[in-house]
C-alpha cells in the first residue's frame, strides 16, 4: 500500500520519525536527497527506532544498540541477529511516498553461504556455544565460508539469550521459548554444527582439541569462546545444596525449581547479576536480603549518588541490605539454612544465590600464555598473540580498545562477546576488520532500565545530568579530563555517546560539566 507520508522537509535529515502506513508502524529515515523507510520496531524485543539515533549511516536503536545501516537495514552490530527488510520510499514533487506489503516481514536474516565442504574442505572449530560462538558462526556464513564449522560446548543446548536468566526469566516474566537465540533447524541448514562434549585441553600450537574420553580435533582455524567461570562463595558451607551460581540456563532452572519450596533469599554479591535476581525474585514474591562487602551498590562503578539511588529503589521494592559486610559461614545440615556475616548477623535463608564474579574459563589452555587475570592476550583482529590460526573472543579475550589509544582490557558484558564473534568469525574467513566496536551493557532493575557505555575502569570525575534518585539522569565518568564512560536512563543520550565514542568525538569533561545536559545527539551532525 503506497501512502503520501508528507513532504520531504518536514523529515529532519539526520532524525528517524514514526509514520503509520496502512496497518504498519514504519520508520522514515532522511539521508541528505534519499529516504529510506524499515519497521519502526527493532527485531531484538522490539526498541522503538524512531527514539534511536541516526549517525554516518548508521541506525542505532536506543535500548540495546542494535545497529543497522541506514540505506538497506543491513545488520551492522548486534544484539540483534537480524537485519531490516527495507520498503520502497521515494521522493515525488517533494513529497515522500512508502510502500508497505500486507505482508511485509518485520526482520530478515542476513545472507548466509549455503555449506559446500566438497570444495571448501577447510574445518573452523569453536570451543564454546555461547553468545561469542554463536555471532562468530553466523559471521562466517555471512562471510563466504562454505567449509564445516564446529561449536563445541558443554550445555544441552542451543546458543541463547544469557542476560535473560537474571531478568525476565528468573522473574518468571517470559517464555523459555524465547531463550534461544536460533532454532535448531537453522544450525542444520547452514550447517554450524553444535558438539555436547567437555574439553580436557586446547593445544593452541597445534589448534587440537581433546576431548574428555580422548578424542582428538585438529582445526584449520580455531575460536576459543569459552567464556566465564562463577567465582565460588570463599566461605565454609559455600558448597552446600540450596546454594546457587547464576550464569546459565540450567541455573536459572534449578534456581526457580528451588524456590518451590523457599521464601528467604539470601544474595551474596551487590553485582549487576546480584541486583537483577534481587529484582527477579522480589517479583516472585520471595523475601530477598542482599549482603556485600560495598558501601552502596555498584558504587566503585557509577559512584555514590548512582549508588544510593540503586539501593533506595531496591529498597522501595522490598529488598533488605546488608552491606559492608562478608559472607563468614554458610549454615545448615545437609542443606542451607543461614548465612552469618562477619559482624555476626544471622540471615536466616531457604536459598542462596552467590553473584560475586567470574574468571575466564581458560584453564584447559595450553601452548600460549594465560596473563594473571586468566585471560588471553589478542591483537586488533582478535587473534591470540603468539598462535598462529587462532582467535578469541568475549570473556576470555584482552583486547588492544581502539578508544583508549589501545589501552588493553577485558570486558565480559554479553553484547561485547557478541560484537568480538561476529569480528572474530569475520577475520577467520578472510576479513581484515579490526574490532572496534563500543562496548555496552545494561541492566533490569525493577520498571528501571539502566545502561552503561564505554569502558570501566577507574574515574576521577563524575558529571551528572539529571536526578539519579527520580530515575531521569546521564553520569559522565572521566579521567584527565577524557570522558571514557557513560551511564544511566536515557536511552537516546547513551546510544548518541556510543556513536560519538565511535568517530572519536566525545566532548572533554570540561564542556560537559559546563553544560551536562547537552543534547548529545545534536553533536552527531548529519545522517
Amino acid at each position: 500500500m503506497e501512502t503520501n507520508v508528507g513532504r520531504v522537509e518536514e523529515l529532519p535529515d539526520g532524525r528517524p520519525q514514526r509514520i503509520r502506513v496502512g496497518d504498519h508502524e514504519v520508520v522514515v529515515v532522511r539521508l541528505g536527497d534519499e529516504v529510506r523507510a524499515f519497521p519502526a520496531a527493532c527485531p531484538h524485543y522490539h526498541g522503538p527506532l524512531d527514539e534511536g539515533v541516526l549517525h554516518e549511516g548508521r541506525l542505532v536503536c536506543p535500548w540495546h544498540q542494535a545497529t543497522y545501516a541506514a540505506r538497506s537495514g543491513d545488520l551492522l552490530e548486534p544484539p540483534s541477529f537480524f537485519a531490516l527488510p527495507s520498503y520502497d520510499a521515494h521522493l515525488a514533487e517533494g513529497h515522500v511516498y512508502v510502500d508497505v506489503p500486507d505482508d511485509a516481514p518485520a526482520q530478515r536474516t542476513p545472507p548466509m553461504t549455503v555449506p559446500d565442504t566438497e570444495h571448501e574442505p577447510r574445518e573452523f572449530v569453536i570451543v564454546g556455544a555461547g553468545a561469542a560462538a554463536a555471532a562468530a558462526a553466523e559471521a562466517m556464513r555471512q562471510a563466504g565460508f562454505a567449509g564445516r564449522i564446529l561449536l563445541i560446548g558443554r550445555e544441552d543446548r542451543p546458543p541463547y539469550d544469557r542476560p535473560n536468566c537474571s531478568k525476565d526469566l528468573l522473574a518468571g516474566t517470559m517464555s523459555a521459548s524465547w531463550m534461544p537465540l536460533r532454532s535448531d533447524k537453522f544450525y542444520a541448514k547452514w550447517g554450524i554444527e553444535r558438539r555436547l562434549a567437555v574439553v580436557d585441553e586446547i593445544d593452541v600450537a597445534a589448534r587440537r582439541v581433546i576431548l574428555h574420553g580422548g578424542e582428538e580435533l585438529t582445526a584449520d582455524r580455531l575460536l576459543i569462546a569459552t567464556g566465564g567461570v562463577p567465582r565460588q562463595l570463599p566461605a565454609p558451607g559455600g558448597d552446600l545444596p540450596g546454594v546457587f551460581a547464576l550464569r546459565t540456563w540450567g541455573d536459572c532452572e534449578a534456581i526457580v525449581e528451588a524456590l518451590a519450596t523457599a521464601r528467604r533469599v539470601v544474595v551474596v554479591g551487590a553485582s549487576f547479576i546480584g541486583l537483577e535476581a534481587a529484582a527477579s525474585l522480589r517479583h516472585r514474591g520471595l523475601e530477598v536480603t542482599v549482603a556485600a562487602p560495598e558501601t552502596l551498590p555498584l558504587v566503585q562503578v557509577f559512584g555514590e549518588e548512582v549508588g544510593r539511588s540503586l539501593r533506595t529503589l531496591h529498597e522501595r521494592n522490598g529488598v533488605i541490605f546488608q552491606l559492608g559486610r562478608t559472607v563468614a559461614v554458610v549454615e545448615g545440615s545437609g542443606r542451607v539454612a543461614a548465612v552469618q556475616l562477619d559482624d555476626g548477623t544471622l540471615l536466616p535463608a531457604d536459598l542462596v544465590i552467590v553473584g560475586i564474579g567470574v574468571a575466564p574459563a581458560t584453564g584447559v589452555v595450553r601452548g600460549v600464555a594465560v596473563q594473571s587475570d586468566g585471560s588471553l592476550l589478542v591483537d586488533e583482529q582478535l587473534r591470540v598473540v603468539g598462535a598462529d590460526g587462532v582467535w578469541a573472543a568475549g570473556d576470555v579475550a584482552s583486547y588492544p580498545a581502539a578508544h583508549l589509544d589501545g589501552e588493553r582490557v577485558r570486558i565480559e558484558h554479553w553484547r561485547v562477546a557478541l560484537q568480538q564473534g561476529r569480528v572474530a568469525g569475520s577475520a577467520m574467513a578472510g576479513s581484515a576488520e579490526a574490532f572496534t566496536g563500543v562496548p555496552f551493557f545494561w541492566a533490569q532493575q525493577y520498571e528501571r532500565r539502566l545502561g552503561f557505555v564505554g569502558y570501566g575502569r577507574p574515574w576521577e570525575e563524575l558529571i551528572l545530568a539529571g536526578e539519579p534518585a527520580g530515575g531521569d539522569f546521564v553520569a559522565y565518568y572521566a579521567t584527565g579530563g577524557r570522558v571514557h564512560a557513560a551511564a544511566g536512563t536515557r536511552d537516546r543520550q547513551l546510544a548518541a555517546f556510543a556513536e560519538l565514542m565511535r568517530a572519536g568525538r566525545i566532548p572533554p569533561a570540561d564542556d560537559l560539566h559546563a553544560a551536562p545536559d547537552t543534547d548529545l545527539a545534536g553533536l552527531l551532525g548529519g545522517a
